[in-house]
Parts: structure tokens; sequence; C-alpha cells
């Protein structure tokens, strides 16, 4: 049975450009315009501190208002998630080749609310991709680590990589033991992506792939080499030159 390697792929940041999109809900449902950066740091600092919409209290948004308007930011986010037509140029002619790589799996995974909606998934997905969905699978839940620990078993996760452009998704590759790809078009910056493997074009991501299928290959054939070794089960006879005392 030939194992299979997935490549767990952020969306939000990594895939598709979101900020542009909490800027309008914001200002239209809070009559608060943020800046770019402003979000990027919101959501930089939520990944860090593993939360949500907490993070934002800090800043100048009543929070009275943000939790009476709940509802109203959610059916916004979802009619503008809903029209979001473009990918990050070139994300889906390399996520394709990556596709074409021998026994990958690629996994959307997401803590995205908006695509906790299966429904609003596909038609976002559909929109996006259309027929050409190169997606094995979707996993949408408040916490990557437990939708990916509880879908796959450690020994196909130790096989694996993530793709992402926050902190949390490199925190949440050290939690798996698996390397992060952290991609520079997205919410971070390089500095702030502690991990050694670093995208800063898309095509880039697929000589990652590359090069971590080889390390895998590699890996197995050292594992192999040494079951190979055939070791001498007989021993020496010993000398016996002390005598056994009672203590």
């Amino acid at each position: 049975m030939e194992e299979i390697v997935p490549i767990f792929v952020d969306f939000g940041g990594t895939l598709v450009d979101t900020i542009n999109i909490t800027v309008e809900v914001f200002e239209e449902v809070l009559g608060k315009k943020f800046s770019h950066d402003q979000v990027k740091k919101m959501y930089k600092e939520a990944s860090r501190k593993r939360m949500s919409m907490f993070m934002f209290f800090k800043y100048p948004v009543n929070p009275i208002k943000l939790h009476l308007r709940k509802n109203k930011i959610r059916q916004l986010r979802t009619e503008k998630f809903l029209k979001i037509k473009k990918l990050i140029p070139g994300s889906k002619e390399t996520l394709n080749k990556i596709k074409k790589l021998k026994n990958i799996e690629l996994v959307l995974v997401t803590q995205n609310p908006t695509m906790m909606d299966e429904e609003v998934a596909k038609k976002v997905l559909q929109n996006l991709f259309g027929e050409d969905m190169p997606f094995d699978f979707l996993l949408a839940g408040e916490d990557k680590v437990e939708l990916i620990a509880t879908h796959y078993d450690t020994e196909t996760i130790s096989r694996a990589v993530l793709i992402g452009d926050l902190p949390g998704d490199v925190y949440v590759a050290k939690i798996l033991q698996i390397p992060c790809f952290g991609v520079t078009w997205g919410y971070s910056e390089e500095k702030e992506l502690d991990t050694p493997f670093i995208a800063y074009e898309v095509h880039e991501l697929l000589d990652l792939v590359k090069d971590h299928l080889e390390d895998l290959k590699e890996d197995k054939e050292k594992a192999d080499d040494i079951e190979e070794i055939e070791f001498d089960e007989s021993f020496p006879e010993l000398k016996k030159d002390y005598e056994l005392i009672d203590e």
C-alpha cells in the first residue's frame, strides 16, 4: 500500500486575500475603518494567542456593538466570500502541479468561520476553482491541530507538511511535529514566521514540496537499510572473574 503524503493548506491569506473583506465588513457594520496593517496585526495576535474575535476588543471597537452585530457580521462576510472570484495569482496552477506528484493528498485546512458552513464552502471553492478542484478534502473548524489529528493517524501526519501565512500555522505544525512552509504574501512577513521553509512566490511551493518528498524517500531508504542489517546474535563466552555476594 502506497504511503499518502498530506499537504495541508491554509485558506485566508495563503490562497485568497481576505484582508479587504474584513476591512469592508467592519466599516459597513461597525462604522469603523481599519487599515490593512491593523487587520493584519489583529489576525497575527489572534493567531499567536490561539484566540479569535476576542482580540478585537483591544482595538477601538465597542465590544457591545460587536456582540450585538455579530450575526450581521457573519452574514455580510458570507455574502462577500461568495463573491470572491480570484485566488492569489499562481495558486491554482501551483496546486495542480503539486497534486500531480506521487502519493500527494491536498487538504484545505481552515479556521475561517465562513468556511465551516459546508454549503457556503462548496460554493466558494466552486467560484475559485470551477471543475478543476485540486483539493481532496476540506477540514474546517476552530482548531487546526484537532482537525488534522482527528482525521489522520500519527504515522500519516508524520509525512505531512502545512502551508500557511500566520505564526499560528507554524505553531500548529510544531505541535504536529511536521514542517511548515511559511508564505510571505499573506498576513505575515518572513521575520514573523519561525520556520526555515519560506516561499516568497507561489510557484516556489512546488519545489519545497518536491524537496520534502525527496527527504521522505531518503529517510525511508535509510530505515530500510537499517532493517536489512543482519546482527550476529551469538555472544562470546565470558570468563567468570568475579563472585556473587549476598547483600
